[in-house]
């Protein structure tokens, strides 16, 4: 009768002592291999999903010009496209303004995403005396690259430009003046307004 009391005293204080024992806090090293492996697994990739939201998001704010509206700054590296606008150039200053016009509306459709043909379209219609539509020309040209507004960029067009959107800001009220119900002139107003934001905060 003692025997069995003291085993079962023996087998009372082991299950008391067992009950005492504190669980082990959760760590990596008391893991197996396979949920270490899982754990880092899933850490790798929340990681490398985030940074590629990040790197997306970065680059679509990039691609937005004023207003949101995308921009590409595009300059084509082509020996072609070169000796086509200093050719363009040329015609302008010798007064071939035909030839000119031919040339490079034929380059803007060739490469619409380079801001120098618009700026030479803008340049024509200087030497036309309409300075609302280069204004609207170098509009494109500043909206594609903005290095025209940049006074450290070779590009750099923005004394012109100002002068042009004065006089083009001439035409404009005098023609409200006379019509002022007018909704083209309202519209090119807005523009001249929007290109004269860009010039006051540009480098020039």
């Amino acid at each position: 009768m003692t025997t069995a009391q003291d085993s079962h005293n023996r087998q009372s204080c082991r299950i008391g002592m067992e009950d005492c024992v504190e669980d082990e806090p959760l760590t990596l090293k008391s893991l197996d291999r396979l949920d270490r492996l899982v754990i880092i697994a899933l850490t790798v990739i929340v990681v490398a999903g985030s940074l590629i939201v990040a790197g997306h998001s970065g680059q679509s704010e990039a691609a937005k010009g004023v207003n949101g509206v995308s921009r590409q700054a595009v300059v084509i590296i082509s020996p072609e496209f070169d000796n086509k606008l200093k050719v363009a150039n040329t015609l302008l200053s010798s007064g071939n303004i035909d030839k000119a016009g031919e040339l490079i509306n034929g380059m803007i459709e060739d490469y619409p995403y380079d801001g120098r043909p618009y700026m030479l379209l803008g340049d024509l219609h200087v030497h036309n005396q309409q300075p609302v539509l280069a204004m609207l020309e170098y509009r494109k040209g500043v909206d594609l690259n903005p290095d025209f507004l940049d006074k450290k960029a070779e590009l750099f067009r923005g004394k012109q430009i100002k002068n042009i959107l004065e006089e083009a800001h001439v035409a404009i009220s005098s023609g409200l003046e006379k019509n002022p119900d007018n909704p083209q002139l309202k519209e090119r107003l807005e523009i001249l307004y929007y290109m004269l934001r860009r010039v006051a905060g540009s480098c020039g």
